[in-house]
């Protein structure tokens, strides 16, 4: 997978760096957890054995795309979309 993008629910982008606190992770790791998925499922196992605030699961899978979703701890939905 490629080209990862965290948005709001209503559409904002925000970057990857606000997923994790100081040295708990990186960008990069992100990135890396990305690319080296195939699936929605592997993806989302990838990036919930990282150190970050949240955990996501799968909200859509298509031949083009996964988009995951994550809720944080107050209350607002966030997605990771992936492109296949």
């Amino acid at each position: 997978m490629k080209k990862p993008e965290l948005f709001t629910r209503d559409g904002t982008l925000e970057s990857l760096s606000t997923m994790f606190y100081k040295d708990n992770c990186s960008v990069v790791d992100i990135q890396d957890a990305v690319e080296e998925s195939s699936t929605g499922t592997d993806l989302a196992g990838r990036l919930n054995a990282l150190k970050l605030f949240s955990k996501f699961q799968i909200d859509r899978e298509t031949p083009e795309y996964v988009r995951l979703i994550t809720v944080d701890c107050w209350g607002n939905t966030h997605y990771l979309k992936a492109w296949k």
